[in-house]
């Protein structure tokens, strides 16, 4: 078990990472996610040792890896890592650059294992220059595995890569790491990535952690603005909170459809996946001016009967219900989903 006790870190008095607490189990995958400049990074390069602890702690199953005043260097730590251009030595063979750090003794025929693992039992020989990119990240998650780490780091290592290629490794690292019980700290800015990945998320922002839990979790019931338009198609609303209800640009919703009840009466900002609004046919509704498939859901553009102007929003069809220009209708949010913070 990794575990991160609240860690801190700043460059030029600016704060880059700000009281971090987590843990990573043995088997399991965390996804840090959040904006450019939040800290990931920085947290990854102080797992492995390129950075020097200032406050906090960082330890793995019982031992201390560093704090202010210990720091294993990175050859003691059991830790590799995937960076994201793959990072491989070009005047090396591919089963050189996975032997490279492993005993002459055994290293050549650990590379070739390793290579049949990743799925690349022939291309030993060749150099990186011949490789394709998901190759060369392959071989790059070979050599990182090869010395059998406890802890393997990945930063956003699939980020310059199309869909269906990162999606094969995405499943190849999530299986690797299952069957070889090390810990994985995976970086991205890719939320369909994190929903595919992580067993654990973590969302910084601004160098804190605003929240973690499961992927199900977040998407279902985020506690934080940032989190909530995180995954899914987040919609957004401008509303007030009253004694009567939740007062929104498309009706009024019962208070039971936020995900803390005990939010304030006033001005708020509503954030609420489309997949957690569903429309029904209701004569005391709104007019749809126009409909708009969008994928799995439905794109309302609804008529505001106060400012004559229009309210877009998507959101879920039931089956069996026909809408089309010209009907009223209701949007109504699942209980216990719509995320709200004060509006300033």
């Amino acid at each position: 078990m990794l575990v991160i006790d609240k860690l801190s870190h700043q460059f030029n008095e600016s704060g880059v990472l700000k009281d971090i607490s987590f843990r990573g189990d043995s088997g399991q995958i965390t996804c840090l996610i959040g904006p450019s400049g939040c800290g990931k990074t920085t947290l990854l390069r102080l797992v492995a040792g390129l950075l020097r602890v200032q406050r906090g702690q960082i330890s793995l199953d019982g031992t201390v890896l560093a704090n202010a005043s210990i720091s294993l260097p990175p050859e003691q730590r059991s830790v590799g890592m995937v960076f994201q251009e793959g990072a491989l030595f070009p005047h090396m063979s591919v089963a050189d650059n996975i032997a490279f750090g492993l005993t002459k003794k055994t290293g050549h025929k650990q590379s070739l294992d390793w290579l049949k693992r990743v799925g690349l039992p022939d291309m030993g020989d060749r150099f990186p220059d011949s490789l394709s990119g998901g190759q060369r990240q392959r071989v790059a998650l070979a050599r990182a595995l090869a010395p059998e780490p406890r802890v393997l780091l990945f930063d956003e290592p699939y980020a310059n890569l199309d869909v269906p290629l990162r999606r094969a490794l995405r499943e190849d690292a999530w299986q690797i790491i299952r069957n070889t019980g090390s810990v994985g700290l995976f970086v991205t800015h890719d939320p369909d990535e994190v929903l595919a990945m992580a067993d654990r998320v973590v969302v910084l922002d601004s160098g804190a952690m605003v929240e973690t839990g499961t992927p199900q979790s977040l998407y279902e019931a985020p506690r934080s603005a940032y989190g909530a338009q995180l995954f899914g198609d987040p919609q957004v609303l401008n509303a007030v909170i009253d004694d009567d209800g939740i007062r929104t640009e498309v009706g009024v919703w019962d208070r039971s459809a936020l995900i803390d009840p005990a939010v304030p009466n006033g001005a708020v900002r509503l954030v609420v996946n489309a997949d957690n609004l569903m429309i029904d046919v209701d004569s005391a509704g709104f007019v749809v001016d126009k409909i708009r498939a969008v994928g799995r859901l439905d794109r309302i553009y609804l008529k505001s009967e106060q400012d004559a102007g229009v309210t877009v929003v998507d959101c879920v069809r039931p089956q069996g219900v026909f809408v089309v220009a010209g009907m009223r209708v209701r949007v109504k949010p699942l209980a216990g989903r719509v995320f709200a913070e004060k509006r300033q």
